[in-house]
């Protein structure tokens, strides 16, 4: 069909369209269902007229299907059939003796014979008598036992020895010079509470500065014990022959190769290096060649090798290769006898903080000082050989530092791994298992350090080696030893007091370096929750057991790769530079039984501070940093004799709450008994021990 001799389209006719409408209803009756029948609501009745006048009701829809036929019309009844005396909608709520003995296979016991007793009627009870520390006598009792040898001193004029010598001038009354002259013969003088004026107005208390608290007292040098090193013989060792090559390493060789043939990487093996555990292979890539290809093929490299695990290091430091670590088929062991017995460690004297870390992939020993690391951080899953790694450090620091020149904190919240080391002379205070005493630890070794700091500012010393070279001239210098904190766990820390330990750990890793505090932190769970971003910040130096995820590993190194270890002391060691891959040494129990036996029959634990110290200190520390007036409260206690709240409230003005406080506090530091219930609190504590109280406050 041309394009002009097309069929015309036949017009379409217009149809009409009708206007739209809404259709209106005018009336609206039948539309709606028929409705319920109304009643007529009973007329008002006012209730001036009384009950003469009759309500008339009307009764109104009843449901039938419901409610209890008998019952349902009480409300017309003059004579109902239900007591109304409770509510009804309650009663189906409760639930008798029977039922509940039905649902729960026992009675409901009542106790009904709680009822109000009038304290007049009330029979006298046995009270029995307090059996705490012993005070000694009032001011009034001193004074009615001296009574009958009362002399006046304006007509007597000798007075006879014994007289002096049952009245001692400390428990003599406190009689004014004023008042002594107007007392007449046998008349004893009377305290008045409202001219009361207490010692320390006359001195005014003012809270100690925070150098007046830490500065350090003049201590005595003490003489250095003697004292023997452990020797090499005490440890095992293992030798290993590096350059064998066994054929299941030509094996791996010959697969690699094949391997790359097949996904044509145009490489080859280059060279072998056999570690304890994992050996590497070297991948030489031709010229032009992107080093991502081997980390593409890295699946199938697993899959022709059969392993469990391939860490592929492209490219390895200082050398022009690919480095594919696979896992040894028949594992090596390091032990710590080797490690140690190696010239760099044995003979280094100048670094006594060295220790042993273990062997890397080149046979090496590696070995790190803790000064310059200058804190750690230690995280593996379980059996990945975090344990083993913290007694390997222990034993190298013990091997090579005098007690006098080393101490250690040890924290141990699984209650096994650290408590061989207990009773060793090197402890600076005994193997802390509770989670609370650990964190006063901290607080305590954040003081340590914040004294040491004054200690170095006063002998103008950069740290604490130069203040130890200064001390050896200087016999008014105390030599400080290093301190070395081990927490074993730090999840346990968190879950007690996190903020607290946080802060601790914070502070100590921020500027404790110089003052010769270092801290080696441990966990199996390194979370973000654990292992704060304040924490981790700084502690640049982290070892990296085998963990579970990508994340963890994130956790610790910033980066991957623990997640792909093999466990048993497979580790990554950081510490600004790239991870290192090393084999932990291993030691075995009876090794360090040894080794602390050895320790022990030499000399016993000298302790900086025990665990009482350090309940103490908190409570000291907690107890100054609380209420100002603790040391006034003290003070007129002791001097009154009396331990009431009420007073307290009233002699300082301050409330309830603040006085229930001190009161506490009191009871904490020994002043005062515990509360016996309306029974008055006793003073515990005389003149002279609120003097000694103070100066250690």
């Amino acid at each position: 069909m041309s394009l002009f001799n097309r069929k015309r389209f036949e017009p379409i006719d217009k149809t009409v369209t009708e206007e739209f409408k809404i259709h209106q209803f005018i009336k609206i009756e039948g539309l709606k269902s028929k409705l319920k029948p109304k009643y007529k609501p009973s007329e008002f009745v006012s209730p001036i007229f009384g009950l003469t006048v009759k309500d008339v009701t009307v009764a109104p829809y009843i449901n039938r299907d419901t409610g209890d036929k008998a019952k349902q019309f009480d409300f017309i009844r003059e004579n109902p059939l239900e007591d109304r005396s409770t509510y009804r909608e309650f009663k189906s709520t409760l639930v008798s003796a029977e039922t509940r003995k039905k649902m729960f296979g026992d009675e409901v016991v009542i106790d009904y014979s709680r009822k109000y007793v009038d304290p007049r009627k009330k029979k006298n009870e046995i009270h029995v008598p307090y059996t705490g520390k012993k005070t000694k006598p009032t001011f009034s009792e001193v004074f009615d036992f001296e009574e009958e040898r009362f002399v006046p001193p304006k007509k007597v004029e000798i007075v006879e020895p014994d007289v002096e010598q049952v009245i001692k001038p400390e428990e003599k009354p406190f009689v004014s010079p004023e008042k002594q002259e107007e007392l007449k013969p046998f008349e004893k003088p009377t305290i008045e509470p409202e001219t009361y004026q207490p010692e320390f107005t006359k001195k005014t208390y003012q809270s100690p500065s925070v150098e007046e608290t830490l500065r350090p007292k003049p201590v005595h040098r003490q003489q250095r014990r003697p004292y023997r090193f452990p020797t090499l013989e005490m440890f095992s060792k293992v030798e290993r022959d590096q350059d064998s090559r066994p054929e299941w390493v030509l094996l791996q060789e010959q697969a690699v190769n094949e391997t790359l043939a097949q996904f044509n990487v145009p490489g080859k093996v280059k060279n072998i290096i056999k570690g304890p555990t994992v050996t590497r292979h070297e991948i030489e890539l031709e010229p032009g060649v992107n080093v991502r290809t081997v980390s593409n093929i890295k699946d199938n490299l697993m899959m022709n090798l059969a392993a469990t695990s391939i860490r592929i290091e492209a490219p390895i430091p200082g050398k022009p290769y690919v480095g594919l670590e696979l896992p040894n088929a028949v594992p090596e062991t390091v032990a710590f006898g080797s490690v140690v017995s190696d010239p760099k460690f044995i003979d280094n004297q100048e670094n006594p903080l060295m220790i042993a870390l273990g062997v890397d992939i080149d046979g090496d020993n590696i070995f790190a000082d803790i000064k310059k690391m200058p804190h750690g951080l230690i995280a593996g899953a379980t059996n990945s050989g975090k344990s083993v790694c913290i007694n390997t450090i222990i034993m190298s620091l013990l091997m090579k530092n005098h007690p006098d020149d080393l101490k250690f904190i040890l924290i141990d919240p699984k209650m096994v791994e650290l408590s061989i080391y207990n009773d060793i002379p090197h402890l600076a205070t005994p193997v802390i298992t509770d989670a609370k005493v650990a964190s006063m630890a901290l607080s305590w070794a954040v003081e340590e350090m914040e004294r040491r700091f004054i200690r170095l500012s006063d002998s103008r010393a950069k740290d604490i080696d130069s203040y130890n070279e200064k001390a050896i001239s200087n016999p008014e210098l105390e030599k400080m030893p290093h301190i070395i904190i081990v927490i074993d766990e730090l999840a346990d820390l968190m879950t007690v007091s996190a903020s607290d330990v946080e802060e601790s750990i914070q502070r100590i890793t921020q500027k404790a370096r110089a003052s010769g505090i270092h801290l080696l932190v441990a966990t199996q769970r390194p979370t973000t929750d654990v292992v704060k971003g304040t924490i981790k910040a700084n502690i640049p130096t982290r070892i990296a057991f085998r963990v579970a995820s990508f994340t963890d590993s994130t956790t610790i190194l910033d980066g991957a790769g623990a997640e792909l270890l093999l466990g048993r002391g497979d580790m990554l060691l950081k510490t600004t530079d790239r991870p290192i891959r090393l084999q932990g040494c291993y030691i075995q129990e009876n090794e360090i039984e040894r080794v602390t036996d050895f320790i022990k029959d030499q000399l016993s634990p000298n302790y900086l501070m025990d665990l009482e110290d350090l309940q103490s200190f908190f409570i000291k520390k907690e107890s100054l940093e609380t209420d100002e007036l603790l040391v006034p409260v003290m003070h007129y206690i002791v001097l009154e004799q009396t331990a009431s709240i009420n007073a307290i409230q009233k002699q300082f003005g301050i409330g309830f709450n603040r006085a229930q406080r001190i009161m506490e506090i009191l009871e904490q530091q020994g002043v005062v008994s515990a509360s016996e219930g309306t029974k008055a609190r006793q003073v515990l504590i005389t003149k002279d021990e609120l003097e000694q109280l103070e100066d250690e406050f």
